[in-house]
């Protein structure tokens, strides 16, 4: 284990290894002082004197080292996130923002999270692309998908009906903060999934994917890649359609939105058919019982 990889350990991590250390050096001084005819301080004098000229050998060293071998340039602006860290890292990208961007499958965090604490905020801008609902083979693989994966619905079984009901939802909380909030929603379909999700602000942006073990990838803009990531979205996008988001009321809280609501927005975006088949009695349950998959 190298020097940078101790330093980057979390810190109980890092105490237990100086600990460690710790331990191993009392243990060989007593054995050397008991075993030996060595008296206590002399021993110990003789291990500080060991110690300190094996730190100016390797700092001699390292300065030899490194003025013949060019240094590496450090991943600045790359971030390995562990699984129970991304929540807080969301919130501290959200702390800031005003713009949001996501490229992902249901936009459940969008809809649960980043439209509440954005939506009062002064010239918010969020733009999001989810997979299209009226795509029922897309919606076929894609519940395939998240059958395989430890996501975050803890074992819950999908179906293309399933996973067209989460989209619908999302198209319309979108409508109602786009109608009854000052924030500007674009909401686009895409006709492929991705595994990978991107959520990003104008500082930074984090990569995640549905297996809620695995780790993510904060990426600030400061690294090249960043502005790449940035592209790819702005392409989907473009590749994507756009979502009619009109037909919500005005001036009506969010549980109070109803069947009509449901139909009337979804007309509107294309999916009279799609909002028969799953029926609007549900779409509005499942509207009320959206709230951010994370909280727990």
């Amino acid at each position: 284990m190298d020097t940078q990889s101790i330093l980057s350990l979390p810190k109980k991590h890092r105490r237990t290894f100086v600990g460690l250390l710790l331990a191993l050096f009392a243990i060989a001084l007593l054995l050397d002082w008991k075993l030996g005819t060595l008296p206590f301080i002399e021993a110990l004098l003789g291990y500080i004197r060991a110690i300190a000229a094996a730190i100016l050998t390797s700092l001699f060293l390292l300065w030899v080292v490194s003025s013949f071998i060019p240094r590496q340039k450090a991943a600045e602006g790359l971030t390995e996130l562990e699984a129970g860290n991304i929540t807080k890292e969301f919130d501290k990208l959200l702390s800031t923002a005003t713009r949001w961007r996501y490229k992902g499958n249901f936009g459940r965090y969008m809809r649960g999270k980043v439209l509440p604490t954005l939506a009062h905020r002064q010239n918010c801008h969020i733009s999001a692309c989810v997979i299209d609902p009226n795509n029922s083979p897309l919606c076929e693989k894609h519940a395939e998908y998240r059958s395989q994966i430890n996501s975050i619905d803890k074992g819950k079984q999908y179906d293309a009906d399933a996973v067209a009901l989460q989209v619908l939802v999302t198209i319309v909380v979108c409508s109602w903060y786009a109608t009854n909030r000052r924030v500007t929603v674009e909401l686009f379909l895409s006709a492929s999934f991705d595994p990978v999700r991107i959520d990003s602000n104008d500082d930074a942006m984090i990569l995640t994917v549905e297996d809620r073990r695995r780790p993510a990838l904060k990426v600030t803009r400061d690294h090249f890649i960043y502005e790449h990531f940035e592209t790819s979205m702005e392409f989907t996008r473009n590749q994507s359609s756009k979502v009619n988001l009109d037909g919500m009321r005005r001036g009506i809280e969010l549980a109070q939105i109803d069947e009509n609501d449901v139909s009337n927005v979804l007309n509107n975006a294309g999916m009279s058919e799609l909002c028969k088949k799953i029926t609007p009695e549900t779409i509005v349950q499942a509207c009320r019982e959206s709230k951010n998959p994370y909280e727990n």
